[in-house]
């Protein structure tokens, strides 16, 4: 095989094809990437155990043919060579890499699995890039680290009522997504637990400006977007009914700035002893909201204004739990619902920047000693 193409196209082909290729393995072909030119195009592939990466870019190719490298390799050698136009051969058992004055030789890989990537004839769901990007930014962070509960390690994918509800929770707080979606009657009232790491990586390869494809494929769920395909396979357990968990019965509500409360948050954690996992409490009355938070070393009080209804109310939480769902609202204002201070509350953004998007975000209270 012989193919030429400019540094800077190779380079982010190989950039996204890393993103399936496995940090830490003794698997080889875990740690390859799998070239194939035909016409003018070229193929890269990868495939970590957990997911395929396949992605196509433009080139010269001369003769047609594939190959596999080691990832890490190749990687390395394409950033530092110079922005021109590199041609690639692989003959007689080696692989020639010529840049400019640069002039590499590697030996070519015998054995290797080019584990096809085939998108299925079926209907397929589509989402503007961007706003699946936003949905997983809004919901990655609060999955479970505990595998033991592998469930709640992935993100849930709800098709019902035409919309898609994303949804994670780590049985401290839930975070859910709700987007009007038009989607093929075949797919109402389906679910999938999408492994975090899929989402992660998929929402760093992909263009604000285009749209992903999403198939089903037995176990698989396969997404395609522009000339990059990935698969990954789904978690194959019950999710927790969350629909039980959010109730809004609230009887306090207060509405204030979200850079606010943020910056209110950083400061207050500032004293905070990590073995009393970052708790801060929270006084309101007569519309101010009074941040506290105490350690060995001494405390911090900060006081906020809002637009309170409701009853007065004390009530404590993990410092971090809220500030990150607290970031996650896609507004410059944010509406806190209570119940009491052994209920959780609820967030929200307080109008939202998108139409036909809503984000709620329930964090659970940290019960005070008497």
């Amino acid at each position: 095989m012989k193919f030429k193409i400019n540094q800077q196209d190779l380079m982010n082909a190989i950039t996204i094809a890393m993103k399936a290729v496995s940090k830490s393995t003794n698997i080889q072909i875990h740690e390859l990437i799998y070239f194939e030119c035909f016409a003018s195009s070229l193929s890269l592939r990868a495939f970590d155990g957990e997911i395929s990466i396949k992605t196509n870019v433009d080139a010269v190719v001369d003769e047609e043919g594939e190959m596999a490298v080691k990832a890490s390799l190749i990687s390395n050698i394409v950033r530092k060579l110079p922005n021109d136009i590199v041609i690639i051969e692989n003959k007689d058992g080696k692989i020639s890499i010529k840049c400019s004055s640069s002039n590499f030789n590697l030996i070519v890989f015998d054995y290797y699995d080019k584990n096809d990537l085939d998108i299925p004839e079926t209907k397929a769901i589509e989402i503007d890039n961007d706003i699946l990007k936003r949905s997983i930014g809004q919901t990655e962070f609060a999955t479970s680290l505990d595998e033991t509960k592998l469930a709640l390690t992935g993100i849930l994918f709800e098709l019902k009522e035409g919309c898609v509800n994303m949804v994670a929770l780590d049985g401290y707080r839930v975070s859910l997504k709700k987007v009007k979606l038009d989607y093929p009657t075949d797919y109402e009232d389906s679910e999938y637990i999408i492994p975090k790491r899929s989402l992660l990586e998929w929402s760093r390869i992909i263009s604000d400006d285009l749209t992903t494809k999403l198939y089903k494929n037995e176990n698989d769920l396969i997404f395609s977007s522009g000339s990059t395909t990935m698969q990954c396979k789904v978690i194959d357990k019950n999710f927790i009914d969350y629909r039980n968990i959010i109730n809004d019965i609230s009887e306090t509500s207060v509405i204030l700035d979200k850079r606010e409360l943020i910056n209110s948050l950083d400061r207050a954690q500032v004293l905070s002893d990590p073995g009393r996992a970052n708790l801060i409490k929270i006084e309101l009355s007569d519309n101010v909201m009074l941040i506290k938070s105490n350690s060995e070393i001494g405390d911090v009080r900060e006081a906020i204004d809002v637009e309170q209804k409701g009853s007065d109310l004390e009530i404590a939480f993990n410092a971090r739990y809220m500030q990150e769902g607290v970031k996650a609202c896609d507004s410059s204002k944010i509406k806190l619902n209570f119940k009491s201070s052994l209920n959780p509350c609820l967030i929200y953004p307080e109008n939202s920047t998108y139409e036909d998007e809503d984000f709620t975000y329930l964090v659970l209270p940290v019960r005070l000693a008497n």
